[in-house]
């Protein structure tokens, strides 16, 4: 299916990417375009001397005039070629300095875009693609512009410059330079759209291609895939994505070489007039003898500098406004409104009659559900696989908005307040927790990295024992085999998950699964720890085990998107409804022989 969103310009990218520069550049930017100023009428300027040289010493030898002319000469052609060296010189490494610096920068800015788009975005497959095409356009605006300002700065008073002087010389002169940089400039401005193309069907290949590269070469991989058998598997369906990006690349390529030996033709055939003219000019008396020389030494340059122009910057400008243009894109993309909010914690949580849809789906996740859970409250939410427990959370906790009715965290409309006023004193566990590659001690403070308090009381808490052999450096242990450190099972690595939690400050917490992968006793022990540290706090439990439920004051069973029951433990158990189904269908595993 075609891309149907809107092409960017060109303009708002260079408007986009100038802003950059200046904002984060602000006098370097202006340094680097007075030097690429200065560097560009040194090249120009070398052409001219240059004809003087030759002239003063043709000068000497028809008219018997001084040598001591041909000396001054002399020193002038070398002074201006060292000037012209030492600009270049400094121009590059301004360039280098300033690529390094703002690719730094864009990546930041993707990073703060990803935190204001709306979480519910990342469910659609599309925002992923987007992403991965931002991640590879996010340096190509940076270097677009600083590109554009080379060309403005440096090559364009080159050109002003000899057109002047060529102007002088005879007027026919320029014609042939327009006539062969015009043709040239629109045929690679035809680049853009084939390379924009390539982009947006390349994306998602790449993103399935750098998968499967991680499930035949990422460790948390290996053992699966040896086991199962699985590496032929996804060997094949890397080589079969490699192959499609290949083709891709291929059919672009042809494209774009195609148009380069158009590019090529034409500029032989400017250097040919040009030729031409030069001697014509000559044989009739119209120029000098150092003109000519001086003109016929500098078409190369005049060329290379056109070729340099065409073929390689614009050139990889047009390359880069495929992925330029979707790093604008990104940017572009609508973000999460709200405005900042005073949370009441004494209001709880409300969701008022609420549906949620995911992106692309047809069938509600949650349908038509109503729940208002006290501040101090603690809620167990249990059903089936499906039954739509994790989004329900998702919506109470502000992290997605309904797409029908409402919800009111703290007193605050989750359509209304920003990011920032609703999680500012939340916390959760979850069972798809991150292992961070740091220390024991980052994985745990990351989640609150303003506080400086201690970590021994979480730590206790989540039942992991810093003295252990696990740690060999307690806190200071790096958690990350890939960098010298030590792995830990899933047992460990959930306990410094549910630690991570409990040392963010928090008035709400939602425990999603937080003790899947740890066994029902230490399980119960943490549970029951969890009542201790949460008085007068609102919690959310999402579990399977329905015997962890005990601790809840109020259980909501779920089925198919609804709330079909709600009770405490026991009220339910005693009812011949869904949740005593789950929780006798449980209790035989323990009960059979």
């Amino acid at each position: 299916m075609p891309d149907e969103r809107p092409r960017v310009s060109f303009f708002k990218v260079a408007a986009f990417g100038s802003k950059l520069w200046f904002r984060v550049l602000p006098v370097f930017s202006i340094a680097f375009n007075i030097v690429g100023i200065a560097y560009g009428i040194s090249f120009g300027l070398s052409t001219f001397v240059t004809q003087q040289f030759y002239d003063s010493v043709a000068n000497v030898l028809t008219k018997n005039e001084a040598l001591s002319h041909v000396y001054l000469m002399i020193a002038a052609l070398g002074l201006t070629f060292i000037a012209r060296e030492v600009l270049g010189g400094v121009s590059n490494f301004m360039y280098e300095v300033a690529f390094t610096k703002l690719n730094g920068e864009t990546a930041k800015i993707i990073h703060d875009k990803m935190a204001r788009i709306d979480p519910v975005c990342l469910e659609d497959t599309k925002l992923h693609d987007d992403i991965e095409k931002a991640s590879e356009g996010a340096g190509t605006v940076s270097f677009i512009v600083g590109i554009s300002m080379i060309i403005f700065t440096f090559y364009l008073p080159y050109f002003i410059f000899m057109g002047f002087y060529l102007h002088y010389l005879k007027p026919q002169f320029v014609m042939a330079i327009v006539l062969v940089f015009i043709p040239v400039l629109l045929s690679q401005l035809l680049r853009t759209g084939i390379i924009a193309k390539f982009e947006d069907k390349a994306a998602p290949i790449r993103r399935r291609y750098d998968y499967y590269y991680q499930a035949i070469t990422d460790r948390q991989y290996f053992k699966e895939t040896r086991i199962l058998g699985a590496y032929s598997f996804f060997l094949g369906r890397f080589l079969e994505n490699l192959k499609n990006l290949g083709r891709a690349e291929l059919k672009a390529n042809r494209k774009t070489n195609l148009l380069e030996l158009c590019v090529g033709l034409l500029r032989a055939g400017g250097y040919a007039g040009i030729l031409y003219m030069l001697i014509s000019a000559l044989l009739a008396g119209e120029i000098t003898v150092g003109a000519f020389a001086a003109v016929f030494s500098s078409i190369g340059m005049l060329f290379a500098i056109m070729n340099e122009i065409i073929k390689s910057h614009i050139g990889r400008i047009t390359s880069g406004m495929g992925k330029a243009q979707n790093f604008i894109r990104f940017m572009e993309m609508p973000e999460r409104a709200g405005s900042d909010c005073e949370p009441d914690y004494n209001k709880g949580i409300i969701a008022d009659n609420i549906s949620f849809t995911y992106p692309n789906a047809e069938n509600k996740s949650v349908d038509s559900v109503s729940v208002a859970i006290k501040a101090g409250e603690t809620v167990a939410i249990v059903g089936e696989n499906g039954a739509g427990k994790t989004t329900l959370v998702r919506l109470l906790m502000g992290l997605y908005t309904p797409t029908e009715g409402k919800v009111i965290i703290n007193g605050m409309d989750t359509t209304k307040a920003n990011n920032r006023s609703i999680f500012s004193l939340s916390s959760g566990v979850f069972q798809k927790y991150q292992r961070y590659q740091m220390t024991l001690e980052e994985n745990i403070r990351i989640s609150d990295t303003a506080d400086k308090r201690d970590i021994d009381e979480v730590t206790a808490q989540a039942g992991v024992d810093i003295n252990d052999k696990s740690f060999p450096e307690g806190s200071a242990t790096m958690l990350s085999r890939e960098f010298d450190g030590v792995d830990l099972s899933g047992g460990e690595w959930q306990r410094v998950a549910i630690a991570r939690g409990l040392y963010r400050a928090h008035n709400v917490v939602v425990l999603d699964e937080p003790t899947a992968a740890i066994d029902p006793i230490e399980e119960s022990r943490i549970y029951r720890k969890f009542i201790e540290i949460s008085k007068g706090k609102t919690s959310i439990i999402v579990t399977h085990r329905l015997g962890s439920t005990k601790i809840a004051d109020r259980v909501i069973v779920m089925d198919k998107g609804k709330i079909v029951d709600t009770g405490t433990h026991y009220e339910l158990v005693n009812k011949n409804g869904l949740y005593a189904e789950m929780f006798n269908s449980q209790a035989s595993w323990y009960e059979e022989k």
